[in-house]
């Protein structure tokens, strides 16, 4: 039986490779106002590491709250995964059908609320796979 080693080594690494992909979109000049036509928030909750980002879009620019703060906070939506699937999601190689179906993917909400955010994933994922070959991560690709 073969064992994959976990895309993000601690809880530490994951923040400060997702926290600040995350912060750009907020204020991307594409993606930024996808987010907030949207007009919804909804909390990402990361296991193996552990990890918790909140983003609400119900402000201009949204506004992304991270670790025990995120957790807390209110959010219309709540999408629980590991992070390997949260980095896999980020990088456009997660299928959300399959993996709600297989259980990879949790959601408390309304998803129709995270079908809103549609517009903004496909330019997202591309400036994820920017963002690690711009910090020098591109084993992560």
């Amino acid at each position: 039986m073969s064992t994959t080693t976990p895309t993000f080594a601690s809880t530490d690494e994951m923040y400060g490779i997702v926290t600040p992909y995350l912060q750009s979109l907020t204020t991307d000049d594409v993606v930024g106002p996808k987010f907030v036509a949207a007009n919804t928030s909804f909390r990402v909750q990361y296991t193996n590491p552990d990890g918790c980002f909140l983003l609400d879009a119900t402000h201009n620019p949204a506004v992304l709250t991270t670790g025990e703060a995120a957790q807390t906070g209110a959010a219309e939506v709540a999408l629980t995964m590991s992070a390997d699937d949260g980095h896999k999601f980020w990088l456009g190689d997660l299928n959300l059908p399959i993996a709600l179906a297989r259980r990879k993917l949790k959601i408390d909400g309304p998803v129709t609320k995270l079908f809103g955010l549609l517009p903004a994933l496909q330019p997202a994922y591309a400036k994820y796979k920017e963002h690690l070959a711009a910090i020098g991560r591109p084993e992560l690709l």
